[in-house]
């Protein structure tokens, strides 16, 4: 590799924050993104059906993923530094892209979310894969809801203190049901029961959701729903 083509990568940004999106799918909030070196390996989506390697989000991802930072810490320290130039006038909608791996990383995104809403006392939300190996608290008051793949890893998650979210190959009904002894709510947004995330408002209060014993569902959608529901597939059989 060249040193000019070096010189590209490092300067290729890890993180990136968008003051309001234009996504319908959120409503007008505002977004940060990281590049997938900060995810954990173990997603069964990364190079597999994650909706961020898509459309429009996917050419950002692609970009980010580009950078030369690499190093999971260093990312975070990048996705705290474009959140302190957001204004929190919005709710913030946290990693469009991108995870915390570590209590470390997600402590230093907590940090960074505190100073935001001191700014403007708005909510902040995210899903995360690393429920496993990163304690709920150490995502302070960022709404954090664990992003499972079975009924199985939903009471596992709840066992560590998160508010839980699942993917399912398709809704039974657009109104909440219960799968497995696992009450879930699909979707308001995908069912049609809300415009968006800024007028749904569900996941922004995960003690609200854990509390309720609820799960929020989701279907697989994009361009590659399909493999994501062959990955749902494969889970289930190695559950078995």
């Amino acid at each position: 590799m060249s040193q000019y083509i070096i010189a590209q990568a490092f300067a290729l940004p890890a993180a990136k924050a968008v003051e309001q999106t234009e996504n319908s799918k959120t409503g007008a909030v505002s977004v940060t993104m990281a590049s997938q070196a900060s995810c954990p390996k173990a997603c069964p989506f990364i190079d597999a059906g994650c909706y961020a390697s898509n459309g429009p989000v996917g050419w950002t991802t692609a970009k980010l993923n580009r950078s030369a930072v690499t190093d999971p810490i260093a990312i975070a320290k990048a996705e705290s530094a474009a959140i302190a130039t957001l204004s929190g006038s919005r709710p913030l909608r946290l990693h469009v892209v991108g995870d915390c791996t570590t209590d470390q990383t997600a402590r230093i995104l907590a940090g960074a979310v505190r100073k935001y809403q001191r700014r403007g006392n708005q909510p902040v939300w995210t899903y995360s894969h690393a429920w496993r190996d990163v304690a709920r608290k150490s995502f302070g008051t960022i709404s954090t809801l664990a992003s499972c793949e079975s009924t199985e890893q939903v009471k596992q998650a709840r066992k560590r203190g998160y508010a839980t979210a699942i993917v399912l190959d398709r809704f039974r009904d657009t109104k909440a049901y219960t799968i497995d002894g696992v009450k879930v709510v699909p979707c308001p947004q995908q069912t049609g029961r809300a415009k968006d995330c800024a007028s749904c408002k569900l996941c922004w209060n995960d003690a609200r959701v854990r509390e309720t014993g609820v799960t929020v569902a989701f279907e697989p959608h994009g361009a590659q729903a399909n493999s994501v529901r062959r990955q749902l597939t494969q889970i289930s059989l190695n559950e078995r």
